[in-house]
């Protein structure tokens, strides 16, 4: 019987070398096995069963790999193994055995002969000990009637909790109908069952992949399960379906053109890549390629691209090129590709982005700007040549007009000398007017010469210590007023990086403003320091002197705009005006705030402001705020 095995098994081999696909074809040996131990005896059985396994190892194993198998293999090599097992155990105890001495019909494992010992052993190892779950269940009543340990421990039952149930118990019960009529059609012995769900006793459903082989068990018709849990492989194909079908609907729905490319034509574009180029998919797909659609001047650039991913020279290459659509009209691209595998040879994928309009764009901004720079040029030649006007207008005005008004101050002078006594009072106060417009004419002269040359003088910055700028202008106030009392805060360590010469300028400006409009005290006070306002922190020149109406702030730092009279305070109207240009041309911003009769207060923000020794001060009128 094993040589009958033996001739059997090669036989099966030379019809899988010829590829003659037989399903399970290894357990075509099975009735052999059986056939054997019923008229054999259990030795004989037992010998062909080996055989028949020893094939199965054989025949399952991965090609051109023995002894290694895939999920499959393993699965059905276990299936092989207890059919074969228990067909010996089941078909060795049956009546009219030739060798062995007829044993009334049992349960595996119960007591007997020594074949039955041997029985008993197989039994456990084969069944009770195997990592599949198993059962065996009664085919009338559908009652369990063996489980082994590891369907035990897979479905949380204890084996006497499952020996007083029924198949169905361990179903879903929208599957029981189908389970039921699946058992009571007529079956061939040996079964893959499919697919089917499990329950656990807690609750957690199982899906699980069944083989069943009928039998005879104690005497009664049965069925040997076994239960291969594939729940986790089926979330993982389910998974990777999910995946895919995502990944396949973004490529399709993407805006932006996807492609595949191999043996110079395209395997693979979407939608929006044959959108782009103007074709069908039918039309690019295995017929067109790359140099198809690709500038004729521009396929060398395209075609190195290429080959260096391919030849893996490089991972990825990301650049711009021009395509030809189909209507001919030529566009611009940008194409980012990586060298991958499809189907077992190199290949690139890689996508594809139509940047026509950022290109125009592009260019007609390149033009803009160089519009722009010419007329840049053309603006400052303009401005260069009205600096150079302004110039000789200023040297025309300090020396063309300043020589008539000392000669109309001189001989006005020379009158009041030498013929005040022909003159009456009246004539004298004629020429005392004289005098007082033509000094103010000069006066007038000077300061706009000095606003025209803080707009044009070159501005060099330099770290400027602003609280010994204003000790040294006060200084000089001082002398010049001698007789009177002005109390002068200045706060310390007060820095900032400015020039220094247009700096002293406009704080001139301001402590001489504060200076005039504090006579009428007889304490005035003139405080300088550093704030903290809404635009960071500024310097400020602060009195108590007549202040002014904030509804007329707007005109302070115009030129020529006064809120007092020359009769109550001389001046000519450019001081402030100077001050707001020196502030401009160092970025910074001045403004004012004022009370009448209370005072006012002027301030204005410098780069790089810092006090050194200190902190800056609060504003004690909150007044900080343009």
């Amino acid at each position: 019987m094993p040589l009958l095995a033996l001739v059997l098994a090669a036989a099966l081999e030379g019809t899988a070398r010829l590829s003659i696909r037989v399903p399970y074809a290894e357990v075509v040996l099975v009735p052999l096995v059986a056939y054997g131990a019923y008229r054999e005896g259990t030795r004989a059985g037992l010998w062909t069963a080996l055989v028949t396994v020893a094939h199965a190892a054989w025949t399952l194993s991965e090609p051109g790999v023995p002894f290694r198998y895939g999920a499959d293999g393993l699965l059905r090599l276990a299936v092989v193994a207890v059919v074969a097992a228990f067909s010996v155990l089941l078909m060795a105890d049956r009546p009219g055995r030739r060798r062995e001495a007829a044993v009334p019909a049992a349960r595996p494992g119960d007591a007997g002969p020594a074949g039955s010992a041997l029985s008993e052993g197989a039994f456990e190892l084969l069944f009770r000990h195997n990592p599949q779950p198993m059962w065996v269940y009664d085919a009338e009543t559908l009652r369990f009637l063996a489980v082994n340990r590891a369907a035990v421990e897979k479905y949380g039952y204890a084996e006497d909790e499952f020996l007083r149930m029924r198949i169905t118990d361990i179903r879903p019960g929208e599957d029981v109908p189908r389970l039921l009529e699946d058992v009571g059609r007529p079956r061939p012995d040996l079964q893959h069952a499919g697919l089917w769900r499990h329950v656990t006793k807690e609750g957690r459903l199982l899906d699980v992949e069944v083989h069943s082989h009928r039998l005879q068990f104690a005497g009664r018709p049965a069925s040997l399960v076994v239960a291969y849990d594939v729940t986790d492989r089926l979330a993982a194909e389910r998974a990777l379906r999910e995946s895919e079908e995502h990944f396949r609907s973004l490529v399709e729905q993407s805006l932006v053109g996807v492609y595949l490319i191999q043996d110079g034509v395209f395997r693979y574009v979407n939608p929006a890549l044959a959108s782009i180029l103007g074709y069908t998919r039918e039309e690019l797909l295995d017929r067109l390629g790359p140099k198809d659609v690709s500038h004729p001047e521009d396929w060398p650039l395209v075609e190195g691209n290429l080959r260096r991913r391919l030849e893996g020279e490089v991972v990825a290459v990301r650049y711009g090129f021009r395509c030809v659509r189909k209507d001919g009209r030529v566009i611009h691209v940008e194409v980012h590709g990586a060298r991958t595998v499809y189907r077992g040879r190199p290949a690139v994928l890689g996508t594809l982005v139509d940047v026509t309009d950022q290109v125009e764009a592009q260019a007609a901004l390149r033009a803009l700007a160089a519009e722009l720079e010419e007329r840049v040029r053309e603006r400052t030649a303009q401005l260069e040549a009205a600096n150079r006007e302004l110039e000789a207008f200023s040297y025309s005005v300090a020396h063309d007009l300043r020589a008539p008004l000392r000669a109309i101050d001189g001989f006005s002078q020379a009158l009041v000398e030498d013929y005040a006594e022909c003159l009456d009072e009246v004539g004298r106060d004629y020429l005392r007017r004289v005098r007082a417009a033509s000094q103010r004419m000069g006066e007038l002269i000077d300061d706009l010469l000095q606003l025209s040359r803080i707009t044009r003088q070159p501005l060099q910055a330099e770290e400027v210590d602003l609280s010994a700028l204003v000790q040294r202008i006060a200084e000089v106030l001082r002398e010049r007023q001698p007789e009177r009392r002005v109390e002068l805060r200045v706060q310390p360590g007060v820095l900032a990086r400015a020039d220094p010469k247009l700096l002293r300028v406009a704080l001139e400006n301001l402590l001489h403003n504060a200076w005039k409009f504090t006579g009428m005290r007889q304490l005035a006070v003139v405080e300088f320091g550093v704030t903290h306002t809404e635009h960071g922190m500024a310097c400020f020149v602060r009195d108590n002197g007549v202040g002014f109406d904030m509804r007329y702030a707007d005109k302070l730092f115009a030129p020529f705009q006064r809120l007092h009279k020359p009769s109550e305070f001389p001046g000519t109207g450019i001081g402030l005006a100077t001050v707001q240009r020196v502030v401009a041309r160092h970025r910074g911003r001045v403004w004012a705030q004022g009370v009448p009769d209370e005072g006012a207060s002027f301030y204005f923000t410098l780069p790089g402001l810092e006090v050194r020794h200190g902190t800056a001060q609060a504003d004690p009128a909150d007044r900080g705020q343009p």
